[in-house]
């Protein structure tokens, strides 16, 4: 049995709109960037040792911390380089340390791509184009109005919308594990990526099988 935990975070404080927009009463970080003015409001996550969706706000963070500390690897969508940095930023807990799997650097090595983001290279692998290409499969909402609506007090609305996007994220990590191969959108092409503890490869690598004409 996997040992794998699937994780996503949602923020506190929303992010203002391209040209600056702000909703009355809702608190604001300076951008996507500012990850130490973001805070989290919950932490979605799937524990296949358990079979179970777990939720976790900031009264029991601590346990979702214990479980990092016990499964691997430690499997998110972007998670590299958004949910670990909000986490480390604003709980103060380093979780680069672990075995990690983050599909979105999968999906970019395996069209030989570096794992930081590079406009226009790295565009359109987004989760919910991904999942719309190979599951007919979409998110049920938008990151960033998650916070505006946990401000709002629509917290169920939020842990749904969280716990959708875990789902999203075990559907394409059980695709990987398996070996098959994922429909690339901005290209329509095949790709393999590389196969969870295949090899101890960081993310990012160069991935395990070369690209596949569709």
């Amino acid at each position: 049995m996997s040992n794998a935990l699937i994780y996503d975070i949602e923020i506190v404080n929303a992010i203002p709109g391209k040209n600056g927009e702000r909703v009355t009463g809702i608190t604001y970080c300076a951008g996507w960037k500012d990850h130490a003015n973001m805070g989290v409001s919950v932490i979605g996550a799937f524990d296949y040792a358990t079979q179970r969706y777990r939720v976790f706000c900031k009264d029991n963070f601590t346990e979702f911390f214990r479980l990092c500390a016990e499964r691997a690897p430690l499997v998110t969508f972007n998670g590299l380089a958004f949910d670990n940095s909000v986490i480390g930023a604003c709980c103060g807990v380093d979780l680069s340390a672990h075995p990690a799997y983050d599909i979105l650097v999968e999906l970019w090595a395996a069209v030989g791509l570096g794992p930081k983001f590079t406009y226009p290279t790295h565009a359109g692998f987004g989760l919910d184009a991904v999942c719309a290409y190979n599951f007919d499969e979409r998110k049920t909402g938008n990151g960033a109005l998650a916070p505006v609506m946990w401000q709002q007090g629509l917290i169920g609305e939020v842990i749904d919308y969280c716990l959708n996007d875990v789902r999203l994220t075990k559907l394409l990590y059980d695709r990987a594990e398996q070996g098959a191969t994922l429909i690339s959108p901005p290209s329509g092409k095949l790709l393999t990526l590389r196969v969870p503890g295949a090899s101890m490869t960081p993310a990012g690598g160069k991935p395990r099988v070369p690209l596949d004409s569709r």
